[in-house]
C-alpha cells in the first residue's frame, strides 16, 4: 500500500515552466523546504526534474490535495507576496511508477492543457490542479481530492520501519541491485562493472534519503556483490560509498566489516566508486577517505554531479577518476555539462586523473562523449542495469548499448 505522485509546479503571470535557472532554483528550495518540514517520515520526497517533485506514502492508497493546497499559499506568499503580480498552480498526477516518472518528463503542452482542465487520457491515473484558492479534480472530472485513508486516520496508523529510502517505498520486482558496465572508449570495451541500488537507475535524483539509509543501501550492495563473485570474473569491480557517509567516522566504520569479507586476492581489482561527491571537496575530507579505501581497493573513482568540479582543488594522484553523473531530463543541459566537463582534459591529466561519464542514455550524449574523447562511459545507453557483473568484453562503440550479456544474466 503505497501512494505516489508527480508534483508539477507552475509559476508566473502565465503558469509556465520560468526559462530562468534562478527561478527554477528559488522554486525547488521552497518547494523542498515546505517538505522537508510537513512531508515526514514515512513518507518519501524527492526533487526529479526542474519544478518536479516526487511524493510516496506508504500508509496510503490515494494522497491529499487539499494538504498540498498549503505548499500552494506558500510558494505564492513567498514568491510573489500579498499582492504580487505573479501565480503560482499544481498539478498531482498519482499513479503507477511508471506513469509518474513519465510524467514528470511530459512536454509543456500537455501540461498546459491539463492546467485549463482538458485531459486527453493519455496517463491512467489520477489528476489534482491545485491553487492557493482552489482543489480541483482534473482526471477523473469530479473525483475525489481527499485523501484515503482521511488525515486523522493516517495519523493514528503505526508506520513500518523503513527499509532504506524512498526507494524501497516504490516496490518493484526482481533483486533489489543490478550490475552497470564500464566502458573504455580508446579500446572499445567493457573493462569491469560496478553494482548499485537499481532504484537509484530507475529514479534518478530521487534523493531525500537519510544518512543511515546510505550506509545501509551502499552495505547490502557490497554484500550482493560479493555473492557475485563466485566464481571470479575478470575486469574491475567498482563498489559504492557515499561522500557524506565516509567523511563521518561513527557511519564510516560501519562499511569495514563489509568491506573485510572480500577475499584478498580481489584487491587489485577492486575499485571504490564515492557518489554525492561536492564540487570542492575538501583536503582533509579527501585525505580521510582515502587513507580509509586505499588498503582495501587498487582504484578510488569520485562520481560528481556538477561539471564545474573544482579539479584544481585536488592534490595530484589523491584520486585515480572522476566520473561526472548526468541527471536531469533537459537533453540541452546535459549535454552542456558533458561539454563544460570535457573541456579541460589537460587539467585532469596533469592531476593524473582519468574522467568518466555516468547516466548517459541518449544517442546524442553518447555521439557527444565520442567527439570529446570521454575515456570511460557507463548508463542506459552504454549497457543496461543487468543481474550480473559484464566482465571484460569488447564491444565497438557502433554497437552500443551492449545487451548480449544482459540478455545471457
Amino acid at each position: 500500500m503505497t501512494a505516489i505522485a508527480c508534483l508539477k509546479i507552475f509559476v508566473g503571470e502565465e503558469l509556465r515552466f520560468a526559462d530562468s535557472e534562478t527561478m527554477a532554483t528559488l522554486v525547488g528550495k521552497v518547494a523542498g523546504a515546505y517538505l522537508e518540514t510537513e512531508w515526514v517520515w514515512p513518507r518519501r520526497y524527492g526533487l526529479v526534474a526542474p519544478y518536479s517533485f516526487v511524493l510516496a506514502d506508504p500508509r496510503a492508497t490515494r494522497l491529499d490535495a487539499q494538504e498540498l493546497q498549503r505548499l500552494a499559499r506558500d510558494l505564492q506568499f513567498k514568491m510573489f507576496g500579498d499582492k504580487g503580480a505573479g501565480d503560482v498552480a499544481l498539478l498531482m498526477f498519482e499513479g503507477d511508477q511508471t506513469d509518474v516518472m513519465r510524467f514528470a518528463s511530459t512536454s509543456g503542452d500537455v501540461l498546459k492543457a491539463l492546467l485549463a482542465g482538458e485531459d486527453d487520457g493519455q496517463f491512467a491515473g489520477r489528476v489534482c490542479k491545485i491553487t492557493p484558492d482552489s482543489v480541483t479534480s482534473i482526471a477523473p472530472p469530479g473525483g475525489p481530492v481527499t485523501g484515503a485513508p482521511p488525515a486523522e486516520e493516517l495519523a493514528a496508523i503505526e508506520p513500518e520501519p523503513p527499509l532504506g529510502g524512498i526507494g524501497d517505498l516504490l516496490d518493484v520486482s526482481g533483486p533489489n541491485t543490478g550490475w552497470w558496465g564500464i566502458y573504455y572508449l580508446t579500446k572499445e570495451r567493457f573493462v569491469g562493472s560496478g553494482v548499485d541500488w537499481r532504484k537509484a537507475w530507475d529514479d534518478v535524483g530521487f534523493g531525500a534519503i537519510e544518512d543511515a539509509d546510505v550506509a545501509a543501501r551502499d552495505q547490502a550492495c557490497l554484500d550482493a556483490a560479493l555473492e557475485q563473485l563466485s566464481p571470479p570474473r575478470p575486469g574491475y569491480i567498482f563498489l559504492p560509498f557515499c561522500f557524506s557517509s565516509l567523511i563521518k567516522p561513527s557511519v564510516r566504520e560501519s562499511y569495514r566489516a563489509h568491506i573485510e569479507k572480500f577475499p584478498r586476492a580481489l584487491r587489485p581489482r577492486m575499485a571504490a566508486s564515492v557518489y554525492d561527491v561536492p564540487r570542492e571537496p575538501s583536503y582533509g575530507a579527501i585525505g580521510q577517505i582515502r587513507n580509509f579505501l586505499s588498503p582495501y581497493f587498487s582504484l578510488i573513482d569520485l562520481h560528481v554531479k556538477d561539471p564545474g568540479f573544482r579539479i584544481e582543488s585536488l592534490p595530484a594522484g589523491a584520486v585515480h577518476s572522476v566520473t561526472l553523473v548526468l541527471e536531469g531530463i533537459d537533453e540541452r543541459a546535459r549535454l552542456a555539462a558533458i561539454t563544460r566537463f570535457l573541456k579541460d582534459p589537460a587539467m585532469y591529466r596533469a592531476k593524473r586523473v582519468w574522467q568518466g561519464v555516468a547516466m548517459v542514455n541518449s544517442l546524442k550524449e553518447l555521439d557527444l562523449c565520442r567527439r570529446l574523447k570521454a575515456p570511460f562511459l557507463s548508463g542506459p545507453m552504454i549497457a543496461p542495469l543487468a543481474n550480473a557483473p559484464t566482465g571484460e568484453v569488447a564491444c565497438p562503440a557502433l554497437n552500443l548499448p551492449y545487451r548480449n550479456w544482459v540478455d545471457a544474466a
